[in-house]
């Protein structure tokens, strides 16, 4: 387990961060920096409220720019994160990763580069999503990070499932870890996902990495 202290935390700056994007999305990148990623299963929100999930989010994105302060921060919590987290807790969708060879592709995939592109940190696989800590090496981009984590998991599944079509939905969704303090509170709740969202221990894997000093 490895240990994390103030030390070898790169803290939030705005300084430090690089304007980028993702797809249709601006992405922000810290280099050095840890990330809160999540990424879901294409079925795991129903389309009608995905896009409109994601039209609201473009345009409150487009009127409110960051850097923000933290009243807009927390609106942006409100209105966007906690209402997504909803949806996926609620357990739409046919729930592939319920399968616990589905979400061993998927931990496999995460390990894979660990230590080479990433140091990977704690990560729960729920049954329609992941949530992982990790914090990129070398340079090595986020999205060069999840592009093999999400294109070999999804062809290793559909093979042993004998389905074709695409799994993933084609955004992830990434979170800066500003502090240490934000860090264990992503922790916790990697942590209590599974509880929150009342699983049993066969329909989830989860692994606690790192330990806060």
């Amino acid at each position: 387990m490895r240990t994390i202290g103030r030390g070898d935390f790169i803290p939030f700056g705005w300084d430090a961060v690089e304007a980028g994007r993702h797809r249709h999305l601006p992405q922000l990148a810290l280099p050095g920096g840890i990330y809160f990623v999540t990424f879901r299963l294409e079925d795991s929100v129903p389309q009608k409220l995905l896009k409109r999930w994601l039209y609201k989010r473009h345009a409150w994105l487009a009127e409110n720019p960051e850097p923000w302060d933290e009243t807009k921060r927390k609106e942006y919590q409100s209105l966007f994160n906690s209402r997504m987290e909803r949806w996926l807790d609620a357990g739409y969708g046919e729930c592939l990763l319920r399968d616990d060879r589905c979400r061993k592709e998927v931990v496999e995939r995460l390990l894979f580069k660990h230590g080479l592109d990433y140091d990977l940190g704690d990560w729960v696989v729920m049954p329609n999503h992941v949530h992982v800590l990790l914090q990129p090496l070398g340079g090595v981009s986020l999205e060069e990070i999840m592009k093999p984590v999400k294109g070999i998991s999804a062809r290793n599944i559909n093979l042993l499932l004998g389905r074709s079509g695409s799994l993933w939905m084609q955004e992830s969704f990434s979170h800066i870890v500003r502090s240490l303090e934000q860090l264990k509170k992503f922790q916790c709740y990697i942590q209590m996902n599974p509880e929150k969202a009342r699983l049993p221990a066969t329909d989830f894997s989860y692994e606690q990495r790192w330990q806060i000093s």
